[in-house]
């Protein structure tokens, strides 16, 4: 089955892609064509170049680059689909500088739970994120009568939140949009599933733990209640679980999920290992649209958030497999 064109979103992300690759062959020609970098009297651009850090990935400054703004741990408040008050946590680094774009990273939290509980996962103190990333951990609320946690209904409010928290960052804040993630567990991840299906175009890359339970069928994932997507470029997908299941998604669910994630991404069935970089064993699907790995862990270690999940979220995100990815024709 095919993802609906119908269903699509305007193609301005089209744009920003395209853009983005003119944008390097103009790099590299000018680095063929000139013996020294530009100087700030030379005629050079204007914006600040690509941070070496992260590879050759290409800066894409939002509006907040140049405009002051405050660091540490902070709450800021915007509103969701149904125009109600929402809040978010937000990690800026201590050296924030606005003349340097950051990543933007939002972390969706567990059924119960809240952005203190996320917060705690440690995301933002992971490798070189302490220094390289906003991180954002938005706090859920009471669905219908599931308590608290995230619509992740494609119709839902919750989609239009992480809209807001997204404009309201990329306006305050220097942020490369061209390394926006996201990362959930359990209920949280079931929301990452959603973005990935319909925010995908917004985010380079997604790190899904523990999910989805959002299937007609269990066994099928063609099912999936959020189907079709709205996606045009799927983000790089990084999917971690508990081997076979675990006492809140049981059996077949996270087999059911892979599916869907391998669906999404156009990948092959086949997977071939990789080096995991933790106590997690993982695979990497072929042929895909964007990058697919999946790792799993102890089943004995239950429905948690697993030793090292956050240095082995931030490796993937800031890996020049996801980085440096080129969007593929569809």
């Amino acid at each position: 089955m095919e993802l609906s064109p119908a269903a699509c979103r305007p193609a301005y992300p089209l744009i920003r892609h395209a853009a983005s690759l003119a944008l390097g062959l103009l790099v590299v020609l000018l680095a063929a064509a000139c013996s020294g970098s530009a100087t700030p009297d030379s005629g050079g651009p204007a914006t600040a170049p690509p941070t070496a850090a992260f590879g050759a990935s290409l800066l894409e400054r939002s509006p907040g680059c140049g405009t002051a703004g405050r660091s540490g741990d902070f709450t800021l408040s915007t509103t969701d689909g149904a125009a109600r008050p929402r809040t978010y946590l937000v990690h800026v680094p201590a050296d924030y500088s606005a003349s340097h774009a950051y990543a933007l990273v939002f972390v969706f939290h567990g059924a119960s739970g809240n952005a203190a509980q996320s917060h705690a996962w440690g995301l933002q103190d992971a490798g070189t994120a302490a220094h390289e990333a906003i991180v954002v951990f938005p706090n859920g609320i009471a669905f219908q009568n599931y308590g608290i946690g995230w619509d992740d209904r494609s119709d839902g409010y919750d989609l239009p939140f992480f809209d807001h928290m997204l404009k309201d960052l990329e306006t305050a804040y220097c942020v490369d949009a061209a390394r926006v993630f996201a990362a959930g567990f359990s209920w949280g991840g079931d929301f990452a599933v959603a973005l990935a299906c319909h925010r995908g175009d917004e985010l380079t890359a997604i790190a899904i733990n523990s999910a989805t339970d959002e299937f007609k069928d269990k066994s099928d994932y063609l099912t999936y209640r959020n189907l079709p997507c709205a996606t045009h470029h799927p983000p790089a997908l990084r999917f971690q679980h508990a081997e076979s299941g675990d006492a809140e998604y049981p059996p077949p669910y996270f087999k059911t999920t892979s599916r869907l994630l391998q669906y999404l991404n156009r990948c092959s069935s086949t997977a071939s290992p990789v080096p995991a970089g933790s106590s997690s064993a993982c695979v990497a699907y072929p042929g895909c649209r964007n990058e697919l790995v999946e790792c799993t862990y102890d089943p004995r270690l239950g429905h948690v958030v697993p030793p090292n999940w956050a240095r082995d979220t931030w490796d993937f995100f800031s890996s020049d497999s996801v980085l440096n990815r080129t969007p593929a024709a569809h």
